[in-house]
């Protein structure tokens, strides 16, 4: 005898139970001893037992049955113990093992008295241990009509099974653990793949469920619900919980496992709409899901009221239907998106949907569910990756998105800061001029020509080489000094290490700062030297600029009666630090503005240190 493995009862077990259904074979070779019976098949439910018994009716013998059976035809079995009469004399209790019928019922003797017990899928006397086998029905030899047969009236109305496949035996009642307790090493390797399929499922069903709850994107609704009617189609009816098996194992359980197929490819359906965006990118293929969705809807809808009608023949059609109008349906839009396919996105359709398909053709002609499971399980790991391909691309078309809006408001803050610069220096002529001093006026006119024309030439763009915005810096400087009649010196340091034609920094970004500490903290200065130094340098992926002047400070500038003071509030400060913001609005890390107020030892004011942080400045693009 084989070794046989028991497996622990409260563990999440499963199986594809169908797949022995299909066969119509409920034994093995688990020493049950065959019985040989024969059959007598009618297409009305009007004989009773005792027509059966008195009539003469001809049984025939199974192997005469060339067509499978159909939902409407009813069985009646005589099953025939007289070479096995002898054998049942031991044992007090026996198990009858049949094919798996849905609606079942045996005849025997009770006191001489003729009765019968339901058994069969829907039928159940009592509770299942196993996901893979039927309990079978007890009898005793003294049970036995004429002390020789047994009779069965069956109905097989869920799937087309072949009389010629069936199977029917009998062994001690004590025995009939090795099918409701046990597994053999065959069913171990059948369960584990059931295992990793639904484990996977589980983990894909509720990751996808979570991003949807998150981004409410309906995509990945659709595919979550995708994923959970595969565990109701392909494994939930097996899972080995006594609670899950006796609901499958009713009709209205039953219904909900089957249709499931229909709810798959309704999902599978609605989810490449929103994948795809086909009412955008493939109108003729968004239409023809529209009428494949409002037909399944139909199909759910008529076969609910078919199967609880008990027109199953009708039933089975609706469902033969649907699995003939998707493959002509897959085939079709398969070839469609090849052809027409706009992106990556659709190949992954493809090859998914050609993969689902193999799977569940093998299915339908080798009624082995085995290969849907890997047809589908390997579809999920298409699917997924295109998921997440598409995750990827609508994360980059976002942040392709908030640079263009960043740009559009960086463009407008530059609007404003142009025109505020260009105003002071209209102003310091005007002054000049005012003073009658012709000549400074004349040099400053000069030399505000030449900085405008470098400004309206560079007015395109968002960002400068770093050599060309410390050219402007000086033209500027050089401005300010005939303004203030060269009041102040000025200096500007740059790193041997910085290599200032490769990095680009944004436009006048230093400019605001430097005139800053000229007008607040130089031109305010009554006595002393006066220095203005920029100092460049690089640090480590950074470029930092120190902007120092030896000024009064800001406090002192605060209640001095400056030329400022009389001038409209400068806003150059505000626009830049927006501007910096805008910078990094898409970075973890932030560019930064330090300013620092120095002191002499006694707390005397010595001027104004800034120090302003670019981050990767030479990526930034501003």
């Amino acid at each position: 005898m084989k070794r046989y493995h028991k497996l622990c009862f409260g563990s999440l077990l499963f199986v594809c139970s169908f797949t022995a259904q299909l066969s119509g074979q409920a034994l093995n070779d688990r020493d049950v001893r065959q019985l040989p019976f024969h059959v007598l098949k009618v297409d009305k439910d009007t004989l009773s037992i005792n027509t059966v018994l008195d009539s003469g009716l001809s049984f025939t013998s199974p192997n005469s049955f060339k067509a499978n059976t159909k939902p409407n035809d009813i069985y009646w079995i005589r099953v025939d113990f007289n070479n096995t009469i002898d054998t049942l004399i031991t044992p007090n209790i026996w198990r009858l093992r049949t094919p798996i019928f849905d609606y079942a019922e045996m005849y025997y003797l009770e006191k001489d008295t003729l009765i019968h017990k339901t058994f069969g899928r829907f039928n159940i006397s009592e509770k299942m241990s196993s996901v893979l086998y039927a309990p079978g029905i007890t009898f005793k030899s003294e049970n036995l009509v004429d002390k020789r047969f047994l009779y069965i009236k069956a109905r097989i109305f869920q799937y087309a099974s072949n009389v010629t496949n069936w199977k029917i035996g009998y062994l001690p009642d004590s025995y009939n653990k090795l099918f409701t307790h046990y597994y053999s090493h065959k069913d171990l390797n059948r369960l584990t793949w059931q295992y990793l399929f639904l484990g996977a499922c589980l983990v894909t069903f509720f990751s996808f469920l979570g991003i949807f709850l998150y981004s409410k994107k309906p995509q990945f609704l659709f595919y979550s619900l995708y994923i959970l009617c595969s565990i109701l189609y392909l494994v939930l009816p097996s899972v080995n919980i006594p609670e899950v098996i006796a609901f499958f194992r009713t009709p209205i359980g039953y219904w909900i496992g089957i249709i499931s197929q229909v709810f798959i490819n309704l999902f599978y359906s609605i989810f490449i709409s929103y994948y795809l965006a086909t009412k955008k990118t493939y109108p003729k293929l968004h239409k023809i899901l529209r009428i494949v969705v409002f037909m399944l809807i139909g199909i759910i809808i008529l076969d609910a009221l078919a199967f609880f009608l008990a027109h199953y023949e009708f039933h089975l059609y609706l469902l033969d239907l649907q699995r003939l109008l998707m493959t002509i349906y897959g085939v079709f839009g398969i070839i469609y998106l090849l052809r027409k396919a706009k992106d990556r996105l659709a190949l992954f359709i493809v090859v998914g949907s050609a993969i689902f398909m193999i799977g569940a053709l093998a299915f339908l002609f080798l009624l082995e569910r085995f290969y849907m499971i890997l047809g589908s399980s390997l579809e999920m790991i298409v699917f997924s990756l295109g998921l997440a391909y598409k995750i990827k691309l609508e994360y980059e078309e976002k942040i392709i998105l908030q640079e263009k809006v960043s740009l559009k408001e960086i463009s407008a803050l530059r609007a404003q800061m142009n025109p505020h610069f260009i105003f002071n220096s209209l102003n310091s002529i005007q002054h000049l001029i005012l003073n009658n001093d012709r000549i400074s006026a004349l040099k400053y006119l000069s030399k505000f020509g030449k900085l405008t024309r470098n400004l309206l030439e560079s007015s395109i763009e968002t960002k400068l080489t770093l050599a060309d915005e410390i050219k402007l810096l000086n033209s500027y400087l050089e401005l300010e000094s005939l303004r203030f009649d060269k009041m102040f010196n000025y200096k500007i340091n740059v790193a041997k290490d910085l290599d200032t034609n490769n990095i680009e920094i944004p436009i006048l970004l230093i400019q605001p700062f430097v005139e800053n500490a000229i007008i607040h903290g130089l031109a305010n200065k009554e006595y002393g030297e006066k220095t203005l130094t920029i100092c460049f340098k690089k640090q480590e992926n950074n470029i930092t600029c120190k902007i120092e002047d030896n000024g009064v400070g800001r406090i002192a500038s605060k209640t001095t009666n400056s030329l400022m003071k009389k001038q409209k509030k400068s806003r150059g400060m505000e626009i830049t630090e927006k501007r910096l913001d805008l910078l990094t609005h898409t970075q973890t890390r932030k560019n930064t503005i330090d300013i620092i107020d120095k002191y002499e030892l006694n707390g005397i004011p010595t001027g104004t240190k800034v120090i302003i942080t670019i981050l990767d400045a030479q990526k930034q693009s501003i």
